[in-house]
Formats: structure tokens, sequence, C-alpha cells
């Protein structure tokens, strides 16, 4: 990881939607996601271009320096900003996660004063991404526990 002077969050561009995809589609990415299935280029470019023109969404790219090592996008919602986040294969356990949710935190009370809490949804399964949040000074607040039909008490 390179001095935390050179990191920071860009906002992204049109340039940006190939590296957004590619990353996307990563398997860990997907496995992490709740929307676990592969993404096609066509929904991604579709999907991608609506996003830019969203005011309510923004999407940045996480540099350190020159080098883009993940991304992040807040949904605003009244209040509060919602946000989904992934690193870069290459840079995973590293200890870029827990700087890229501090940055987007700060950013977003920056930036939107209005809001007061900003928060990401972590499956249970995904103990990388929850220790990363607890470690950037974020709190577990809730956990959601559904059944499915045809699975537990039905």
């Amino acid at each position: 990881m390179e001095n935390d002077m050179q990191q920071y969050l860009r906002k992204a561009t049109i340039e940006d939607m190939d590296l957004l995809f590619q990353w996307a589609n990563d398997p860990v990415v997907r496995k992490n996601s709740f929307s676990t299935a592969e993404i096609s280029y066509e929904e991604h470019t579709k999907w991608y271009h609506n996003l830019l023109k969203r005011e309510d969404c923004i999407q940045y790219i996480y540099m350190d320096g020159d080098c883009p090592v993940g991304q992040v996008r807040i949904t605003l919602k009244d209040d509060e900003a919602e946000i989904g986040y992934s690193i870069c294969a290459e840079k995973r356990a590293l200890g870029y996660g827990i700087k890229l949710l501090a940055l987007i935190s700060k950013k977003v009370w920056e930036d939107f004063p209005h809001v007061k809490k900003v928060y990401g949804e972590v499956k249970p399964e995904n103990t990388a991404s929850q220790k990363a949040f607890l470690h950037a000074g974020y709190t577990e607040t809730y956990r959601v526990f559904e059944v499915t039909k045809g699975k537990g008490c039905n």
C-alpha cells in the first residue's frame, strides 16, 4: 500500500465502465454480492450509462497513486447514504477496504452535510468485509433473518 496521502476517491467516468465490468464479475465479488448472477456486458453498459445520469447515486474509483484499487458507490436516501464497495483481486487483504470505508464516509459528510448515517449491508458469510467495516469505525446494528419457501419452518 502506498502512502495514505496518495490514496483518494475520484468520481467514475465513462472511461471506467470496462474496468468496473471486470471487477463486478470477479468470482469473489459475485459470491459476496446480494445478486450473485454473472452480469452481461450489455446489461452492465445499460446500467452504467443510467448510473452516470443519476443524482442520488454516485460511483467512485478508489485510487492508490495512479493505480485504481477499488470502487465504491453511494446511494442517497433522505438523510442516509448506502454504500457498496469492492477491492480489486490483486489488492485484497492489504488493508485497502478499511481505508476506503473511512474515506467514503468522510466524503459523504463533506459533500452531503444533510446525511446523518452511512451504512453498508454485508452478507453473513462475508467476514472480510464485516471486519473492514468494524476496523473503519462502523458499528454493526442489525442482521436480517429470513426464511425461504420450501426451506426451514414451512
